[in-house]
C-alpha cells in the first residue's frame, strides 16, 4: 500500500502542473476578473446609477420580502454549479493529454529504464497512473471548482451588503451551502466507471504507439468509422454505422467530458427539473435529483461492457508495458 501510494505522488509531482496549477490559475484569473466586476457594479449602484424595474438597485434589500431570504440562499448555493465549469473544461484536455502521455513519455525520454530498475511491478506503475487520472484527477478538479465556487458566493455575499441588501444569515444558514459540494463531489466514481473505457483506450495506445499517440488514438476509430460509413453508402447492406459512431466514437471521446453521463440516465426527469428552474430561477435546483439519475446511469448494461473492455485494454497495456522500451 505504501509504494501504490508513492507512485500517487510520483504521479502527482509529474503532472501537477495540469492537474493543480492550470484550474488554480484559471480559477484566480476568474476570480479577479468576478472580483472586479462585481466592484465596479456596486460602485455604480451605490451612485444610484443602475436601476431594476424601476427600483434603485441600492435599495435591493428593502425589495427582498423576508419570506424568500431561504430561497435566496438557495439560490447563492446554485452558483457552485457554473463556477465549475471551467474546472470540468480543463480536466477534459488534462484526462486525454495524461492518458495519451501516460506510457508513451518515459518510453519516449527513455526514463522508463530508471523505473523498471525499481522494485515496483508494471502493474502497480500502470494501475497507479490509471487511479490518478479517474479518481485524484477529477477529485482535485472538483475540490478546487467547490473552492472558487464558495469564494464567487461570497464575494456576491459582500456585493449584495454595499448595495444594502445582508444575506449572509439566508445563504449560510442554507443546507444546500453545504450539501452541494458533497453532492459533487459524489459524481467521482460515476466519472470514473465512464471514463475508463475511454482511458484505458487511450493508455493502450500510449503503451504500443511509437510516435504521435494522439494521432493513433483519434484516426484509427474515426477512420474506421469513414470506412464503415462508406462501405454502408456503397453496399446498402445494413451496416451498423450509425450505432458505431454513437455507441463506439461518440462513447470513446464523449466519456470523458464530466456530465455527459446524464444523457444516459432518465432524461425526463433532468428536463422537468430544467422546465422548474427556467420557471422558478435557481432555487428549483434539486441536487439529490441529479445524484439519483447520475447514480442510476450505472445500471445500463452498455457501462459494464465498457467497463469489461477497459479492464482488457487496461491489462493489454500492462503486457505491453513490460517488453516495449522504445518510443
Amino acid at each position: 500500500m505504501n509504494t501504490f501510494a508513492t507512485l500517487l505522488k510520483r504521479e502527482f509531482w509529474e503532472h501537477k502542473g495540469g492537474m493543480l496549477w492550470a484550474p488554480v490559475v484559471v480559477g484566480g484569473i476568474m476570480g479577479l476578473f468576478a472580483a472586479g466586476s462585481m466592484l465596479f457594479g456596486a460602485t455604480m449602484a451605490r451612485g444610484n446609477m443602475v436601476n431594476v424595474n424601476g427600483l434603485r438597485v441600492s435599495s435591493l434589500g428593502d425589495a427582498i420580502p423576508a419570506d424568500k431570504f431561504g430561497e435566496v440562499g438557495a439560490a447563492m448555493s446554485f452558483s457552485y454549479l457554473p463556477a465549475l465549469l471551467p474546472f470540468l473544461a480543463i480536466l477534459t484536455f488534462v484526462v486525454l493529454f495524461y492518458s495519451l502521455g501516460s506510457l508513451y513519455d518515459d518510453r519516449r525520454d527513455r526514463s522508463v529504464l530508471f523505473w523498471k530498475s525499481m522494485p515496483v511491478s508494471e502493474t502497480q506503475s500502470v494501475l497507479a497512473k490509471l487511479t490518478s487520472i479517474l479518481v485524484v484527477a477529477p477529485t482535485l478538479s472538483l475540490v478546487l471548482g467547490v473552492v472558487f465556487g464558495f469564494g464567487f458566493v461570497m464575494m456576491t455575499l459582500v456585493t449584495a451588503a454595499i448595495l444594502g441588501a445582508n444575506l449572509f444569515g439566508a445563504t449560510l444558514m442554507s443546507s444546500s451551502l453545504y450539501t452541494m459540494p458533497i453532492g459533487i463531489l459524489s459524481m467521482v466514481p460515476v466519472y470514473a466507471v465512464w471514463a475508463l473505457p475511454s482511458v484505458a483506450w487511450f493508455m493502450l495506445v500510449s503503451a504500443w504507439a511509437k510516435r504521435a499517440p494522439f494521432l493513433w488514438a483519434v484516426g484509427v476509430p474515426v477512420l474506421a468509422g469513414v470506412i464503415l460509413s462508406w462501405a454502408e453508402a456503397m453496399s446498402k447492406a445494413g451496416l451498423p454505422h450509425e450505432w458505431f459512431w454513437e455507441h463506439v466514437v461518440g462513447r470513446l471521446f464523449g466519456s470523458i467530458v464530466p456530465g455527459l453521463f446524464f444523457l444516459y440516465g432518465d432524461t425526463a426527469a433532468l428536463e422537468q427539473q430544467t422546465r422548474l428552474i427556467d420557471a422558478n430561477g435557481p432555487q428549483a435546483f434539486e441536487l439529490g435529483q441529479w445524484v439519483l439519475v447520475g447514480y442510476q446511469t450505472l445500471a445500463t448494461p452498455t457501462v459494464w461492457i465498457g467497463v469489461v473492455l477497459g479492464i482488457a485494454m487496461i491489462a493489454t497495456a500492462i503486457r505491453l508495458r513490460r517488453w516495449r522500451e522504445d518510443a
